[in-house]
């Protein structure tokens, strides 16, 4: 009981932090929009991603040097069927996702949901760079499934605009490989941010935090111990947590 009145007291005195995310989401829906992907023998998607707040948002997907056909998932939902994809990753055939923000932005999460047709390609390289002027670098390279599946990358860093400029950017590249046939199918992409000054921390991260105060210090027991206690969390004056490195 007295130890965790004891942790609600230390704790009670870090700044209250609200993390509010905000998402981008890329769904091609089968619904009219700005943009529209169509094709002769599949059906129509909106190509236009939703966000939850005109700060962080989207532009439109660029499928480069392949062919695309939405085709339905479900009632409303289509997967867009993409085709001419090469043995080998290359820059030339991909899909393009870019994103902008007026406010540094962490990028929480990235996920997408996909797979592969029959004789389609049976790898996907997918490259990212928080900065557009910067060259991307691989985030994942892994096996397609054959139905559809998410997959998730997580903890991407900060999006900021650099020095001089109003907007910070990123960009998301998607490169299936393995076949010439066959069709990669992507049904959505959502990616969700937080703002940087604003993102809440675990334990771990509590490392960065410091204390005005060099001691003395005791643990959440109110035991002493001393100006240089070992690794843990520990309370100073003003009942403030430290965790020591």
């Amino acid at each position: 009981m007295l130890r965790n009145l004891l942790s609600i007291i230390a704790l009670s005195t870090l700044p209250a932090v609200a993390q509010i995310q905000e998402r981008i989401e890329y769904r091609w829906l089968n619904q009219p929009c700005g943009e529209m992907l169509n094709c002769n023998t599949g059906c129509s998607a909106c190509n236009i991603p939703s966000s939850t707040d005109g700060t962080f948002f989207g532009t439109n997907a660029a499928f480069i040097g392949v062919d695309v056909c939405p085709l339905p998932l479900a009632a409303g939902d289509n997967g867009v069927f993409t085709v001419g994809w090469d043995l080998q990753p290359s820059n030339a055939k991909s899909l393009i996702l870019s994103g902008i923000s007026v406010s540094p932005m962490r990028i929480d999460s990235i996920r997408f949901r996909h797979y592969t047709t029959s004789g389609g390609p049976d790898r996907l390289k997918v490259m990212y760079t928080s900065n557009v002027a910067m060259a991307p670098s691989e985030l994942i390279d892994i096996e397609i499934p054959s139905s559809l599946s998410d997959h998730t990358a997580i903890d991407l860093g900060c999006v900021a605009p650099p020095e001089g400029n109003p907007l910070g950017t990123f960009q998301l590249r998607f490169m299936p490989y393995g076949s010439t046939t066959g069709a990669w199918v992507i049904d959505e992409v959502v990616i969700v941010g937080s703002h940087c000054e604003a993102s809440s921390v675990g334990v771990a991260e509590l490392a960065q935090y410091r204390s005005a105060s060099n001691g003395p210090w005791v643990d959440l027991l109110g035991r002493p111990m001393g100006t240089q206690p070992s690794p843990g969390v520990y309370v100073a004056q003003g009942k403030r947590i430290r965790v020591v490195e």
